[in-house]
């Protein structure tokens, strides 16, 4: 077993969404950590405020020398690697872009993770790579059979680490995913999505609302990928994560709206909502994960929808996606970001240039050299 206290942990795309819990929850374990983003889907509020030893890095994990740097300079002993383009429909529009984010970038970590002499790396996979089956729940050992890009991108980052494992000894596992939600979702995923639309009004504008998806909260599933990363899998393995209940779309609608005090919910579907090629039912089973780690979710649907609908309440009925300006702070001459306890970090000016997040300028925020301890972005 490994014992990450006092071991420092960088999470790739830590200002994510699953990145951001991750982080948050190794702080509770004691774990020093580096946040590395480019803010392409994370925000920097994601990570902003935490109390404990979290350095802040902007970077993009297309740039080696920079995963390079970063590790060296951190001395980072392990990484969990949260980098990825999700958005399933983007994918259609943008499959260069899924490619470059989800497949060459996990290869750089993996070469910088060598080169630097990592201890352990972390991937996080998805169960989309299994595609349409049969199947009531799905095992590591199911079929893999992509049906979207997003998925293929996946797929080949998936494989990439059991072949670098194999022929270059990295020392790596995969966790793939089932389905998470909670505060600070950065894409409008279906949970966020509902919500945001039941804020408004009672009337849903939903696609497939019989698809049937293992959603587990995002916490419980940082807890599990933190879990494995802590444990005695072999390296080059696979395992899933994910609740082992699967719940239809059209229930959660009603569930939400319930929550929310909605009454006389109406859903309209709209076709240009459906997904080119969707999968009828993804449940996870979790032995594999279970008999390893012996991890269990702590949050329960009912609950975990609540406290999702809670932190939306809480941070002005917006999600990031909905605002994409609201966690850049712009001056003349400097950027200043302010942590706990009055601690205070300056960064190089920049110009903020966003195309939905597609191209961004200079860094925004990049820890200071010896800004560790209570130096947050």
């Amino acid at each position: 077993m490994i014992e990450l206290k006092d071991s420092c942990v960088m999470v790739a795309g830590g200002a994510g969404f699953i990145g951001s819990a991750v982080v948050r929850e190794l702080l509770t374990k004691g774990a020093r950590v580096v946040c590395f983003d480019n803010y392409l889907h994370g925000v920097p509020s994601n990570v902003k405020g935490l109390a404990g030893p979290l350095t802040v890095v902007r970077g993009s994990a297309l740039e080696s020398w920079k995963l390079i740097e970063t590790i060296n300079r951190y001395e980072v002993e392990y990484i969990i690697d949260c980098i990825g383009d999700t958005f399933v429909v983007s994918a259609y529009e943008m499959p260069q872009r899924f490619f470059d984010v989800n497949l060459q970038s996990n290869f750089n970590v993996l070469m910088a993770a060598k080169v630097c002499k990592v201890k352990r790396i972390l991937y996080i996979s998805s169960t989309e790579v299994y595609g349409q089956s049969n199947r009531r729940k799905f095992s590591e050992d199911a079929p893999l059979n992509p049906l979207n890009t997003y998925a293929v991108s996946k797929l080949a980052a998936d494989r990439l680490c059991f072949t670098m494992h194999v022929e270059h000894n990295v020392p790596v596992v995969t966790a793939r995913i089932f389905n998470c939600y909670g505060p600070r979702e950065t894409h409008p995923y279906i949970i966020p999505e509902i919500i945001s639309q039941l804020s408004q009004g009672n009337t849903l504008s939903l696609g497939n609302i019989s698809a049937e998806r293992d959603f587990t909260y995002v916490h419980d599933t940082a807890r599990a990928l933190i879990a494995v990363l802590e444990s005695d899998m072999p390296n080059g393995e696979v395992v899933n994560v994910g609740s082992d209940i699967a719940y239809s779309i059209e229930w959660l609608a009603h569930k939400i709206a319930e929550l929310m005090g909605v009454t006389d919910l109406q859903i309209m579907q709209d076709p240009r909502r459906f997904r080119r090629l969707d999968l009828d039912r993804l449940q996870c089973d979790n032995t594999k994960l279970r008999g390893y780690t012996g991890w269990s979710p702590q949050v329960g649907i009912e609950d975990g929808l609540r406290r999702t609908i809670e932190w939306f309440r809480e941070n002005n009925c917006c999600w990031s996606w909905e605002n994409l300006m609201n966690d850049i702070y712009l001056d003349e001459d400097a950027v200043t970001c302010h942590g706990p306890a009055g601690s205070r970090l300056a960064v190089a000016p920049e110009t903020y240039v966003s195309a939905g997040r597609d191209v961004l300028s200079e860094e925004v925020v990049a820890a200071a050299p010896n800004a560790v301890v209570g130096s947050e972005v």
